[in-house]
């Protein structure tokens, strides 16, 4: 007998795959570069807006919290008004903020740039992801959770040396506008691959205003105590403790009111399960950690080293090198280690990476290669075992909301990550140099040999100095995580429904491992 041939709506299926693959991807990875092409350029931002290269931070601190942002409002969002159009609506909200991003040569109307920016490639982050998944058949959702996190993860090895390249050739603001034609690309292919799905406002749940405002309040006032705590002197400035305050008032409400409204914007609850805190607490070290570094290792090269913003953003490709190749292999490498001992094994090449990583005022590119590619290969292994273990203990139906909650913190961990050390790089700059300046000041005769032929050079040994002591304190951070991972997760045993569509999909087999 023969087959009968595929109807013609099954046709039209497959036929919206490509440009639905190619569009919603593009999408998503354009809002990684939004993130990412600055991370090499921050002494460029920063002359280009008349502000220092510590300040031009901000401009990469201020997209992550509208990031995280994004990423809670997605559900709702989805569910009052379709797919369709919260994906068209968030690439119009990145493209209007690329676009401003590349008009202004105003710090604050940046930043306002630097947030449209970030809400709309949160709201891409899940939202692609449940797309690609909702559009292909189970047996396909581990390669299409490859390309869903490559897509992601590409932009933040290469997109600081295409930044650099753009920022020292054309200037750094093409770094935004450039993208707005590929937003374009991008809508037009990702709307025609969607199909139109009715989402009437009465399948929604009342918008949770209080919890929105309270969490906003609370990042924004954490923010500014974070970006703008060293200039003002910390602690000891009114400004300082008044945003302190309202930081810890807000989010504390913040947790209180959503453990008790009936439809809040994220779920705390879950964070009673030891596996879902303790596999997202390592999750948020592991991403704060890297994307800290990812924003230090450049601006180091380029203001202590002489490097421009082209070969300070190649720094990254190495980490590129051995993360993508590897992450590709996960899902083999899960059935052969099991998911404990991978999630150990990413800490424990993570510190090795910055345990070698020797930083010296005269470091080449050669110097760092080795180390980097280690970094990669510990940031390649460390998403996909952490998150199937977060969500090990988390029934089905409950996935998706658990899922926002654990996406929301753990980007905003990568704000958290570059916000502090680059304040504790500061600070222990400013402390070496006070030494290193003690010391010289005992040999140096203050009438007929002032000290000011050496600031440059005391200068540059102070930031390498404290960046050294910090990646020492990476590695010990990191290896204490890969010993907690061991001792302290929960191997997961049990596979969810055979029909689920959820993260765990695999049990383990730790016969002789520990407790």
């Amino acid at each position: 007998m023969s087959q009968s041939p595929p109807s013609h709506s099954e046709n039209s299926g497959s036929a919206r795959l490509v440009p639905l693959f190619i569009g919603v991807g593009l999408a998503l990875a354009l809002g990684s570069f939004e993130g990412a092409g600055v991370q090499a350029i921050f002494p460029y931002i920063g002359g280009g807006l008349s502000t220092s290269g510590y300040r031009a931070l901000w401009t990469l601190t201020y997209f992550v919290v509208h990031w995280s942002l994004g990423i809670a409002l997605m559900p709702w969002s989805v569910r009052r008004f379709g797919r369709v159009r919260v994906f068209q609506g968030a690439v119009a909200l990145a493209m209007s903020g690329s676009l401003l991003g590349a008009l202004t040569g105003n710090l604050w109307v940046m930043l306002i740039s630097r947030g449209m920016e970030g809400l709309g490639a949160g709201l891409l982050v899940p939202l692609s992801q449940s797309l690609f998944l909702a559009s292909t058949p189970p047996r396909r959702h581990g390669l299409v959770t490859v390309f869903w996190s490559n897509a992601m993860l590409s932009p933040f090895f290469l997109g600081p040396a295409a930044g650099g390249w753009l920022a020292i050739t054309v200037g750094f603001p093409w770094i935004f506008g450039l993208t707005v034609p590929l937003w374009l690309v991008a809508a037009w292919l990702g709307t025609r691959g969607m199909a139109n799905e009715p989402s009437p406002a009465s399948c929604a749940p009342p918008f949770d205003k209080m919890g929105f405002a309270l969490l906003y309040a609370g990042l924004m006032s954490l923010q500014v105590v974070l970006d703008q705590g060293e200039q003002h002197g910390w602690w000891y400035s009114p400004f300082i403790r008044e945003a302190s305050v309202a930081a810890v008032v807000c989010l504390y409400l913040f947790g209180w009111y959503e453990l008790r409204t009936p439809h809040p914007l994220l779920q705390f609850h879950y964070l009673a399960r030891r596996n879902y805190a303790l596999g997202l607490l390592l999750l948020s070290l592991g991403w704060a950690l890297f994307m800290g570094w990812a924003s230090l290792l450049p601006l180091w090269a380029e203001e202590d080293l002489g490097y421009n913003g082209l070969w300070g953003g190649l720094l990254l490709i190495p980490v590129g090198l051995g993360a993508l190749p590897l992450s590709t292999l996960l899902d083999q490498l899960r059935g052969l280690f099991g998911l404990r001992r991978l999630a150990s094994a990413s800490f424990l090449l993570l510190g090795t990476a910055y345990g070698t990583l020797s930083a010296h005022p005269d470091s080449s590119l050669s110097d760092l290669f080795w180390p980097l590619v280690v970094l990669g290969l510990g940031v390649g292994i460390l998403f996909v075992p952490l998150t199937m273990i977060v969500m090990s203990e988390i029934a089905v139906a409950a996935v998706p909301q658990a899922a926002t909650t654990a996406n929301f913190l753990r980007v905003f961990s990568a704000n958290l990550g570059v916000s502090v050390l680059a304040v504790f790089w500061s600070r222990g700059s400013a402390q070496a140099r006070n030494t290193l300046s003690g010391e010289l000041s005992r040999y140096a005769d203050p009438v007929t040999q002032p000290l000011s032929a050496l600031q440059n050079v005391l200068s540059v040994e102070a930031h390498t100095l404290s960046l050294d002591n910090l990646l020492r304190l990476s590695m010990w951070l990191c290896l204490a995580a890969a010993l907690v991972a061991w001792f302290f997760l929960i191997p997961p045993r049990t596979l969810a429904e055979p029909s689920a569509q959820g993260y765990v999909e695999e049990a383990e087999n730790e016969a002789g491992a520990p407790p």
